[in-house]
C-alpha cells in the first residue's frame, strides 16, 4: 500500500484533487447522474442479474427436490453393518462444486487480469446458493435450515463475497503495489453494483458530488488562503519528488569514484 499512500504518490493525490477546479461541473452533473437515474434500477439489465439468478436457482432447485424425490434418509450404500446414507451424495455434490469454486479463486490470486476476481467471485456466489439448497436437503442436520437461511440473505452472501475479495487482494499481489490497490477497488464496485445497484449508485454519486465541492471551494474566493496554503503544499510536495532518486533517497550527485557505468580501475602494487 505504500505505492498509493506514500509520501512519493502524495504529489499524484494532490493533482487529482486539484483537477476538480476544472471538471468541478462534470463531477456535479455526474454525481446527479449517479444519484436520480433509472439506469441503476434494480430491474434493468444488467443489474437485475443477481435477483434474476436467485430465481432460477431457487426454481430449478424445488423442482428437481419435487422431481426427482430424492430421500435423505434412505440408505445409499450397506455393507454388512456399515451403513452410508443417501445425504452423503449431496454433500459429495456440494464439495464437488465448492472445489471448482476454490480452485477459481485460487487462479484469480495469481492472475494478473483484474476480471478474474469477478469473475471467481461470481461463481462463488452461485455455488453458495447451490450449496445451501443441497446441504438444505439433508434434513437430518439440526444446521441445515439454518445455513440455507445464511445464503439466502443477501447481506450474508454479500459479505461473504468481499471477505473473497480481501482474502484474493492480500494473498494475490498484496496491498505492496498500485495495481493490486485499484484491482480491489474496481473489483468491490462492480460487485457491490450488482448486488446493490440502487444503493450503491446513490453512494458512488455522494463521493462525485464531494469531489465537486472540493473544486468548488479551492476556486471560490472566499477561499483564497486555503488555495494559497494548498498552492504551497503542492509546490513543496514537487521538489520533494524531483529531490528524490529512483530509490527514494535524496538526490546528491553521483556517488564517489563516478557514476553509474563508470568503469572499474583495479590497480595492483607489486612488493619489490
Amino acid at each position: 500500500m505504500s505505492e498509493v499512500f506514500g509520501v512519493r504518490s502524495l504529489l499524484y493525490w494532490w493533482g487529482i484533487l486539484t483537477a476538480t477546479v476544472f471538471i468541478r461541473d462534470w463531477l456535479r452533473q455526474a454525481a446527479d447522474f449517479f444519484k436520480t437515474s433509472n439506469t441503476f434500477a434494480p430491474e434493468k439489465i444488467p443489474f437485475n442479474t443477481v435477483p434474476g439468478l436467485n430465481s432460477w436457482i431457487d426454481g430449478a432447485s424445488e423442482y428437481i427436490r419435487t422431481t426427482v424425490k430424492f430421500d435423505a434418509n434412505a440408505v445409499l450404500i450397506k455393507v454388512g453393518s456399515f451403513v452410508v446414507p443417501s445425504y452423503v451424495l449431496a454433500f459429495v455434490g456440494a464439495l464437488i462444486l465448492i472445489g471448482i469454486a476454490v480452485a477459481l479463486v485460487w487462479r484469480a490470486v495469481k492472475s494478473p487480469v483484474w476480471f478474474d476476481d469477478f469473475i471467481a467471485l461470481f461463481v462463488m456466489y452461485v455455488v453458495l446458493r447451490i450449496v445451501g439448497h443441497i446441504i438444505s436437503v439433508a434434513t437430518v442436520l439440526p444446521f441445515a435450515n439454518s445455513f440455507r437461511d445464511f445464503v439466502n440473505n443477501p447481506f450474508a452472501a454479500y459479505l461473504v463475497i468481499m471477505l473473497l475479495l480481501l482474502f484474493i487482494t492480500f494473498f494475490g499481489e498484496g496491498f505492496q503495489s498500485k495495481r493490486a490497490f485499484w484491482r480491489a477497488i474496481i473489483s468491490s464496485i462492480l460487485l457491490s453494483l450488482f448486488m446493490y445497484p440502487r444503493q450503491v449508485s446513490i453512494i458512488v454519486g455522494y463521493v462525485f458530488e464531494a469531489l465537486a465541492q472540493f473544486g468548488s471551494g479551492l476556486a471560490s474566493a472566499a477561499n483564497v488562503p486555503f488555495a494559497v496554503a494548498w498552492g504551497l503544499i503542492g509546490m513543496f510536495l514537487a521538489l520533494q519528488r524531483l529531490a528524490m532518486t529512483e530509490g527514494g533517497g535524496r538526490g546528491g550527485g553521483r556517488p564517489g569514484g563516478g557514476g553509474i557505468g563508470s568503469p572499474r580501475v583495479e590497480i595492483e602494487v607489486k612488493q619489490p
